[in-house]
């Protein structure tokens, strides 16, 4: 029963992709080593997809023209997990890599000096909260993004359970307590008025990236129509990124594992 199960998944397989629709397997990843994941990680779920095309979560920039990472321009390129095992698969296997981030990501991150501003907004919204000026309300809503803002606490035993149901359900309600609660009390608490621009534009950023990022996922699956296609993306993307791509009727949404 098993071994027909296996064969009738393979056939369905197989009728897509002649039918012209690409397979997308996204994994989530974690950019630097940590015990559950590293470069290597990386390799062996490259290896497992064997896929036609590997998109890097980086923009064309850091390119050459045949789509090869330009190492003679960033020589730190390879300092990722995805970098190191995605340039190691297609250095063995001529996979071909594509970028999907948005375009002058880095730049535009300098110019308003996104970091630096980010950094300050939450320690003047902590140091109302810890002083116990917050009005009720904005209070409740700290103590729940303090719960959930820092998810490498949780313990996860491998890439699998990393890129789990579980994990991408726990991922999108933290993306919506981050982002929406933050944005509320900045706009709600008068110490905080020289942060409500701000506050709108680092919210916002986090999800037009998504949808540029899906975006661009769609236009290199349209370019190779019945292929495999893996995306790497830092894993606080992925329920994001699956929300806007389940709905393409030309994508085939599947997890590494399935293969």
């Amino acid at each position: 029963m098993k071994t027909i199960l296996i064969v009738c998944l393979a056939l369905c397989c197989n009728l897509c992709r002649a039918q012209g629709q690409a397979e997308v397997c996204i994994v989530g990843t974690k950019h630097d080593p940590c015990p559950y994941f590293n470069s290597d990680s990386v390799y062996a779920i490259l290896s497992r997809v064997q896929p036609d095309v590997v998109l890097i979560e980086l923009d064309s920039s850091f390119f050459d023209r045949d789509f090869r990472f330009d190492l003679e321009k960033y020589p730190d390129l390879l300092s990722t997990n995805e970098n190191i095992g995605a340039y190691r698969y297609q250095q063995e296997h001529g996979v071909a890599l594509r970028p999907f981030d948005i375009t002058g990501r880095n730049e535009w991150y300098r110019e308003h000096r996104y970091f630096a501003r980010q950094d300050s907004m939450w320690r003047d919204a902590l140091a109302l909260h810890r002083a116990g000026k917050l009005s009720r309300k904005d209070r409740e809503d700290m103590e729940l993004i303090l719960q959930v803002m820092n998810y490498s606490d949780m313990k996860f035993a491998s890439p699998r359970d990393m890129n789990s149901s579980m994990t991408m359900g726990y991922l999108s309600l933290r993306e919506y307590i981050l982002y929406q609660k933050l944005m509320s009390i900045v706009e709600s608490e008068e110490a905080l008025n020289h942060w409500r621009g701000f506050v709108r534009r680092w919210s916002g950023r986090w999800y037009e990236r998504n949808e540029v990022m899906a975006a661009n996922i769609r236009r290199t699956a349209r370019a190779f129509l019945g292929k495999r296609l893996l995306v790497l993306v830092g894993l606080e993307h992925k329920p994001g990124l699956l929300k806007l791509l389940a709905e393409d009727g030309e994508l085939v949404l599947k997890e590494y594992w399935e293969y």
